[in-house]
């Protein structure tokens, strides 16, 4: 029998729970009863956290012995963190790249027992190691503000440090002992001996740098991976106690340390690393890990998991058990790579077999894991398609068809084989490729070409003219030689081309994205080889052009002993796609008095250049959460005498593409190694000179394959309903808005009985408003952006400053005491479209560029130009709250001295709560359309939808509808044309001559009048009067209730308009 309690449990704040027993006790039982569904109920319910309440119930715990009473028994330590084994690793990835350092080598890591995102930093150098640099987050580390450094006791050997729980453990210079030095005190709080392990370069990993002691991290603690002359310098792992630092166990590996590139722990896990480095002559070493050791079972197996290997000299991998991510340092980059884990139920056991399936037109037998399937390629191709079953599972890449090829590709090969002329299979090469290309034929092509350049360069040895040879039989060979290289060069052009239509992009996506890459690479590198084959046998200077639908080249031999022009290429330049090296250039790099040039642009390659491992400066587009680099130019190959892209010039070389996005645009350049084609985008001596809607323009100091990448953001979007629906509410909303908008415009300026200067205010801010929206309907998406942007902001921007004019004047009516003499409608035009108009003009002077994005007519939010508008609208808003306020008050104080007008009252009150409830409107209307714009979600596309409609509606409510004047007028006007026939314009008339009956002439030169009516004004109070004068003489004051609701309305107004101001 089980009475239900609560269990509850706690640890110190800094401290997690770990069960380590649990047990159910009965009173009459001498054994208790131990159940491991007990150990795992708690685990789950308490393990990680500082608290835990579980309750000791049947439904939580089996009841072994019903009817019997019995308690529940637990013990548990409080510990800084436990981690779980996240599962089997399946896969490695690629996923982040922090940036380009000044070291070749070094580590970097972050404490896995600490919730903070602190990062540790430590370049190594040999024999001048001994800092370590903190960060306080990976924005810091990739901007490099560091926190604080840490000045080391002891120099360090290798890249194999760790931080753990606070403390960081290195490999102590030229010895064999490990040395602990506590962050928190920055002290050397220990130092233990790792008995019999190699040190000082005796034992390192591939890349050396003293490596021969590894520390790693994982879910079971820390350990240290190095090797033993007792093992013959095969690697041991030992862990290590991180407090004492003793050694609680030893395993021996069969696997060679000075073969392995790297090596880190998982889950007591041994994985290593076998990776291709830039000086390696055998590309067959491949890029995975090959090989792990089970701690546990003491059992090794080997594997094939590909393992990312970019930059070609991995220094350091780190694992980091609480983000489950790899800290890798490779070649100077800063990378993370992400894992790929099977089962993340830890207790289940890893399938050994890849089950049977059917995938790619090809039947997958049951295959062990680790090992790699072979079946015969699908009907249509030849070849062998491999399939890799990793660790119980097929690798979610699918199958591997890059040897899957159409059957010519066989029939080229024989060809070139039997020795046939290089020109003449290129020429079939050329028609094959025209058709249908298969998978496999991508990479059989790029190779083939290859080869062809390489047999030509055979046949044109016997081509060389010999000793005995007569001139015009040497000039026979000559001519002969240069006639083949044109052949030769026409036909891989052609090659090229088919290989980069749109209808071979099919089979390019079905390759892996590395084998993408090699072949885009050695593409590059061919045809750049064969293009100096034909420059070197021109038998004079001379120019070659040939152009088709996605590849230009040109292949030059010039004389440096005349005058040369700056060069451009494309010499058309039509497609404003263009590179150009200045005289002076070409001059420098002259050999013997002349120079040899390759230039080739391409269309299409850069999509299969791979951006994943770019080296760039990424700016605003960091803010955006869904973006991802591309290349979004074509690629541009310059080259002079065949090594300049290894030498600097001492003009910079500029070239100008177009792209497809203009967001963040990056000059960039593609680095590769000719031994393994593979490469990566480096912006490393190149910078961007302008860009614009269309192009960008960019210099670099030295000759390679050029292009730009560019942020490509996607946006979320809202569905189909959503989307239309927000169409409907646009159109429906701005027209019905413009339709009121115009109503008021005609109201305001043709009925002559309400001429003022409150009204030319009011005209004026519907006009602005009517001409913003009508351009904001009109002109959001068409190709004139710039300038509809430019007008926006021109028109919005005046309307918030009429709107303030109309504060203005409030203030001025409740002020004066007496009407004044001159107008100041001019004043008031040149303030309500000359402010505007002076920041646009500064605004435009400044950066013209920003006028206009790719996504609305409207201005850049990626940059401070935004703020042309922010600032003046916000300052506009406060200055606006200011004299609404001071009007407000100069109401309350009258009321306590002047006697009450109760017509006078109502207008002065509707026209205060009017301009406040307006400040709100268009405060918060373009609150949300900034929101709008720069996240694009539905609920604020709804709002600023919603609230842009009700501007035009609530002017013509408030100031049209709900003035008596101007009711009067459309009354007049409607008895006036239905009851006598007479036209409006007839009615108009009248209410003018009625005006001016009533009103005599305002700007009169006869000061007995101007006194007469001064004194009229002031003293008899008529209320039919002039509608400013009598309003604005008139003592009127507010009861207390309606004093309230006005400062109600201004105090949300305030409210609103300030949170409007922090979201800008």
């Amino acid at each position: 029998m089980m009475l239900i309690h609560s269990c509850d449990t706690r640890c110190p704040s800094s401290f997690s729970h770990l069960l380590t027993s649990g047990c159910l006790i009965g009173y009459t039982q001498t054994t208790p009863y131990l159940s491991g569904c007990i150990v795992l109920s708690f685990s789950l319910r308490c393990n990680n956290r500082t608290q835990c309440a579980v309750v000791a119930g049947p439904d939580v715990f089996p009841d072994p012995c019903p009817g019997t009473y019995k308690y529940l028994e637990v013990q548990y330590e409080c510990v800084p963190y436990i981690f779980l084994c996240p599962g089997v690793l399946r896969g490695v990835y690629q996923s982040e790249h922090l940036f380009e350092s000044d070291h070749q080598s070094g580590s970097w890591c972050k404490d896995p027992l600490q919730s903070s995102n602190k990062i540790y930093y430590m370049p190594w150098t040999p024999y001048r190691t001994d800092t370590l640099t903190e960060y306080s987050s990976k924005e810091d580390f990739i901007a490099g503000r560091p926190t604080t450094t840490y000045k080391l006791p002891h120099r360090v050997d290798g890249t194999g440090f760790v931080v753990y729980d606070g403390a960081l453990f290195f490999n102590k210079e030229r010895t064999r002992n490990i040395v602990k030095f506590d962050l928190r005190t920055r002290i050397k709080s220990g130092e233990a001996i790792i008995a019999n392990a190699n040190y000082h370069d005796t034992s390192p990993y591939r890349w050396g740098g003293k490596s021969d002691i590894d520390l790693a991290v994982d879910e079971n603690g820390l350990w240290v991976i190095y090797a033993t002359e007792q093992n013959n310098g095969r690697i041991v792992v030992s862990q290590l106690n991180p407090y004492t630092l003793r050694v609680e166990g030893s395993w021996d590996t069969s696997y060679d340390k000075r073969s392995a590139s790297n090596a880190f722990m998982i889950c007591g896990i041994l994985y290593v690393v076998k990776s291709v480095y830039e000086d390696d002559d055998n590309e067959a070493l491949g890029n995975k890990i090959d090989y792990m050791y089970n701690t546990e079972k003491s059992r090794e197996t080997h594997l094939s998991i590909p393992f990312p290997n970019s930059y070609q000299y991995i220094a350091a991998v780190d694992y980091n058990p609480r983000d489950n991510l790899l800290y890798v340092w490779n070649n100077y980059h800063v990378v993370i790579y992400s894992l790929d884990f099977g089962n993340n139920d830890n207790r289940l056991v890893a399938v050994d077999y890849c089950a049977p399936r059917l995938t790619a037109e090809i039947s997958w037998p049951r295959t062990h894991q680790g090992q790699v399937a072979k079946q015969p390629c699908p009907p249509g191709t030849i070849g062998v398609a491999t399939f890799n079953c990793l660790l119980g599972n097929w690798d979610p890449k699918g199958p591997d068809l890059s040897n899957c090829t159409s059957p010519w590709t066989n029939h080229i090969t024989q060809r070139m084989r039997s020795g046939e002329t290089a020109a003449i299979v290129a020429r079939e090469l050329a028609e094959q490729t025209k058709g249908e290309l298969r998978p496999g034929d991508v990479p059989s092509t790029v190779k083939a070409m290859a080869q062809l350049v390489e047999l030509l360069d055979v046949q044109l040895r016997n081509l060389t003219p010999g000793g005995k040879d007569t001139a015009a039989r040497s000039l026979n060979k000559l001519q002969k030689r240069e006639r083949s290289c044109r052949f030769f060069i026409q036909a891989m052009v052609e090659t090229v081309n088919n290989l980069l239509q749109v209808r071979s992009e099919t089979a390019w996506r079905e390759l892996s994205v590395a084998e993408q890459l090699r072949c885009a690479t050695m593409l590059l590198d061919t045809v750049e080889t064969g293009a100096f084959m034909l420059a070197d046998n021109l038998l004079k200077t001379d120019t070659i052009q040939e152009s088709t639908d996605n590849i230009q080249l040109e292949v030059a031999r010039l004389s440096t002993d005349v005058n040369l022009a700056d060069l451009s290429f494309p010499q058309s330049g039509l497609t404003g796609n263009s590179i150009h090296l200045s005289a002076n250039t070409l001059k420098q790099q002259g050999r013997n008095g002349e120079i040899r040039m390759a230039l080739v642009l391409y269309k299409n390659l850069g999509q299969y250049l791979s951006t994943e491992n770019a080296s760039v400066r990424l700016g605003s587009e960091a803010a955006y959460p869904n973006y991802s680099l591309i290349v979004n130019s074509p690629v541009i190959t310059a080259a002079i005498n065949k090594d300049s892209n290894k030498v600097y010039l001492s003009e910079p070389v500029v070239f100008t593409v177009k792209h497809i996005q203009n967001f963040n645009p990056n000059c960039s350049f593609w680095s590769y190694s000719k031994r393994t084609m593979t490469g990566y985008w480096s912006t490393q001596d190149c910078r961007l000179l302008g860009t614009n809607r269309t192009h960008t323009s960019c210099s670099c100091t030295h000759l390679t394959n050029f292009a730009v990448l560019m942020a490509h953001v996607e946006f979320n979007k809202p569905g189909q309903v959503n989307e239309l629906l927000l169409d409907v509410i646009t159109w429906v909303g701005i027209l019905l808005s413009l339709v009121c908008l115009l109503i008021c415009i005609f109201t305001f300026c043709f009925f002559r009985g309400l001429q003022s200067d409150r009204n030319t205010i009011h005209k004026n801010l519907c006009i602005s408003l009517f001409i913003a929206e009508t351009l904001f309907l009109t002109g959001i998406n068409r190709i004139v952006c710039a300038v509809f942007a430019a007008l926006l902001h021109f028109f919005f921007l005046a309307a918030f400053t009429w709107m303030f004019l109309e504060g203005v004047q409030l203030y001025i009516m409740l002020v004066e005491v007496f009407e004044s003499e001159y107008s100041r409608t001019k004043y008031f035009y040149l303030t309500g479209y000359g402010v505007p108009a002076v920041i646009v003009a500064v605004s435009a002077a400044v950066d013209y560029r920003s006028y206009g994005t790719e996504r609305v007519c409207w201005l850049r939010l990626d940059t401070y130009f935004i703020w042309s508008f922010i600032g003046p609208a916000t300052l506009i808003i406060m200055l606006n709250v200011i004299f609404l306020g001071i009007a407000l008050y100069k109401m309350f104080h009258h009321t306590a001295i002047l006697k009450p007008d109760s017509g006078c009252l109502d207008n002065i009150k509707s026209w205060v709560i009017g301009a406040i409830a307006l400040l709100c409107l268009l405060g918060l209307t373009w609150a949300f359309g900034l929101m709008y714009i720069n996240e694009s979600t539905v609920i604020m596309a709804y709002l600023f939808t919603i609230f842009n409609s009700l501007q035009g509606m609530f002017i013509f409510i408030f100031h049209c509808i709900l003035q008596k004047k101007v009711r009067k007028e459309y009354g007049r006007c409607l008895r006036t044309h239905c009851c006598s026939g007479k036209s409006v314009e007839s009615t108009i008339s009248t209410s003018t001559k009625t005006s001016t009956a009533r009103t005599p002439g305002r700007y009169s030169t006869n000061s007995q009048s101007r006194i007469r009516r001064m004194w009229n004004d002031t003293v008899r109070k008529q209320s039919e009067s002039s509608f400013i004068t009598a309003d604005m003489n008139s003592s009127a004051t507010l009861n207390r209730d309606e004093m309230v609701n006005i400062n109600r309305i201004l105090l949300v107004c305030v409210i609103s308009n300030q949170a409007a101001i922090l979201l800008f």
